[in-house]
């Protein structure tokens, strides 16, 4: 399933082997708790929001790190700058009509949704470590 999850991503463009391990982290964790929230969602709401949480932040994170991948660093440009504010004030923008929506419309539980995006974050910064730690991929 790993080396599945890593060809999906490499051709997509994910072909940094620590950028792409974080990235699969953050997919395999996001899917298994949106799983598991809905299959408890009819006795219980929090681990749903929780997981809606945590896809906010992978799907950032994956928007961000797949932009950064395929633009050219070597050297500033004010393209590459407004790309990415308009990338990000996108994103920014549909997240917040996101979140509008799981809060006051569908009355999601605003520490479930903060708890999801915080361990979203957990998972890429721990996934990160342990990669550049063991020094492969």
């Amino acid at each position: 399933m790993v080396h599945t999850i890593d060809a999906w991503l490499w051709r997509r463009g994910f072909h940094h082997p620590e950028v792409r391990a974080v990235a699969r982290a953050e997919l395999l964790f996001t899917s298994s708790v949106l799983g598991v929230g809905a299959a408890v969602f009819a006795w219980m709401q929090w681990p749903f929001w929780f997981g809606v949480g945590a896809a906010v932040f992978a799907w950032s994170f994956c928007g961000l790190a797949h932009y950064l991948l395929r633009a050219r660093l070597t050297a500033y440009s004010t393209a590459l700058l407004l790309g990415l504010l308009l990338r990000s004030g996108g994103r920014l923008l549909l997240t917040a009509v996101m979140l509008y929506v799981a809060l006051i419309i569908c009355s999601a539980p605003a520490a479930a949704l903060l708890g999801g995006v915080i361990a979203g974050s957990v998972v890429a910064l721990g996934t990160y470590a342990l990669v550049g730690f063991a020094g492969h991929n």
